[in-house]
């Protein structure tokens, strides 16, 4: 049985001196260009987790206009008429309306339906 094994065999050339210390400041800068990329990532982590308490602290969540009609289940019109009649408090930003959850959690607590608050009332009031 005869095995082969392959060997390569490289012809090492030496590098003239100034191509040695050009690949060595080379290889430096890109080190560096390393830690500098590292550094700039965990500084963007630390700026987005920071940001992102700061939103939590703030609570102030303000929703789109597809977003309240997809939590509504209401049309876009709809919406806008209670909008613009100031029914559901708004801001605009830029050219983009938004509504605070807030606000929208107060327009709904006082739009209940009366058949809900009614049952209620009676439960707890005695029977006659």
């Amino acid at each position: 049985m005869c095995c082969k094994i392959g060997v390569r065999l490289v012809k090492y050339v030496r590098m003239p001196m100034d191509q040695e210390h050009s690949l060595k400041q080379l290889k430096q800068a890109l080190e560096q260009l390393e830690s500098a990329l590292v550094e700039f990532e965990q500084t963007i982590s630390e700026e987005a987790t920071l940001r992102l308490q700061l939103d939590e602290q703030r609570d102030v969540q303000l929703l789109s206009i597809p977003q309240l009609c997809q939590e509504l289940g209401m049309g876009k019109s709809w919406l806008y008429r209670r909008l613009r009649s100031g029914e559901i408090p708004s801001i605009r930003l830029g050219r983009s309306i938004k509504v605070s959850r807030d606000e929208l959690e107060q327009y709904l607590e006082r739009h209940h339906y009366p058949g809900r608050s009614h049952a209620l009332k009676e439960e707890e009031s005695p029977p006659h």
